[in-house]
């Protein structure tokens, strides 16, 4: 006799969760995060992850750095194929070290594969989002991320390229209203 195979969704799907290449990146190293510089201005950085149930989207987030100024960011979701999904659209970076939630229209994620996409407006040291330390770019493509030039806002299709950074930023979707 088999076993149901229903999977509860949890709470939150993030870029350091099972559900994302974060467990493939992260997992030999002590996950200290750190405010660190986004690798150039208005930069993409794409990490896949994978559903293997509905998900209802009713916030998203990242974790802003130590200091946020004149910060913007864009957070969204696109399809395995690259179809931009959802778009918080260029947002002023609010509250340093903390997470930034943005709240959208409740939609519905399909089982599958997808990006998550975060662009950042600025370079400039401690500002962004923080990142894991010791990472290379040949790990985190390996792992599947990918990243694109000139993408703030966020374009409709990505048309991204293999990854030459070494951050790993922190970002993800909630199924809470509220809290956190």
């Amino acid at each position: 006799m088999d076993f149901p195979q229903t999977t509860i969704a949890p709470l939150f799907v993030n870029s350091l969760s099972r559900y994302s290449a974060g467990i493939e990146v992260t997992v030999p190293f002590a996950p200290a995060m750190n405010s660190l510089t986004w690798p150039t201005a208005n930069k993409a950085i794409y990490i896949p992850f994978a559903l293997e149930f509905s998900y209802p989207v009713r916030r998203v987030f990242w974790l802003n750095g130590s200091s946020v100024t004149s910060t913007n960011f864009d957070f969204g979701i696109y399809s395995q194929s690259g179809t931009k999904l959802y778009s918080s659209g260029s947002t002023a970076a609010a509250g340093a070290s903390v997470l930034q939630f943005v709240t959208p229209t409740a939609f519905l994620l399909s089982p599958g594969i997808y990006y998550m996409a975060l662009s950042c407006s600025s370079i400039t040291s401690n500002r962004g989002t923080s990142g894991l330390t010791s990472l290379t770019a040949p790990r985190n493509r390996m792992a599947g991320l990918l990243e694109e030039a000139s993408a703030l806002p966020l374009p409709a299709t990505m048309t991204p390229v293999a990854c030459t950074f070494t951050i790993y930023p922190l970002m993800g979707i909630t199924q809470t209203a509220s809290g956190f």
